[in-house]
This record gives C-alpha cells, sequence and structure tokens, in this order.
C-alpha cells in the first residue's frame, strides 16, 4: 500500500467522522473539520501531482520547460543527464471548470 493510499484511508475515515458530527449539530466552522477538509484537498492535490523533469538555460533564465518521464523516453532523453526532477501539480478545479 502506497503512502497516499494509507493517508487516503485515514483521511476518509477522518471525513465519515466529520459528516457524523456535522449531522448531531457541531458547526461547519469546527476547527478539527476544517483541518479535516483541508488536509482531503491538500492529499488530492498530492494525489493528482506528477513527476516533472526540468532544464534551465543559464543564460535565458525565463525559458524553462517541463518534461514527463515518458516524453523525454520517447524523445531518447536520459533525465538524469543535466535535468532537475521537480513535481508539477495541476489545478484540478480549473481544469474540471475547462470541461464544463
Amino acid at each position: 500500500m502506497t503512502q497516499n493510499e494509507k493517508d487516503r484511508k485515514i483521511v476518509n475515515q477522518a471525513l465519515v467522522v466529520c459528516k457524523i458530527a456535522k449531522a448531531n449539530g457541531v458547526k461547519d466552522d469546527n476547527t478539527i473539520a476544517l483541518v479535516i477538509e483541508l488536509a482531503n484537498r491538500l492529499l488530492t492535490e498530492r494525489e493528482n501531482a506528477q513527476i516533472v523533469y526540468y532544464d534551465t538555460d543559464p543564460e535565458l533564465p525565463a525559458n524553462i520547460e517541463f518534461w514527463s518521464e515518458g516524453r523525454m523516453q520517447g524523445y531518447g532523453i536520459n533525465p538524469t543527464s543535466d535535468f532537475k526532477k521537480g513535481v508539477w501539480i495541476p489545478d484540478v478545479k480549473e481544469a474540471q471548470e475547462a470541461y464544463e
């Protein structure tokens, strides 16, 4: 089981507890409930994150190009040579709105 799967199980259980608490009269602005909802949003972002590699030209620092592992393999580029590893977190909400 991956760390994301373990964390999702915990967050889902906490969300169920929050739902039950709210049904029993706990206010929506309860600090613990807000923290659990925040944890859910952050975990969702982490689940949607993608590993990318980027190459920066020292002479043109504004010229950054991001490459996925699949794209690099398609071009026969070794990701360990002159590339830095990073994480891309797409804006899921914005992407969903674009399809609606």
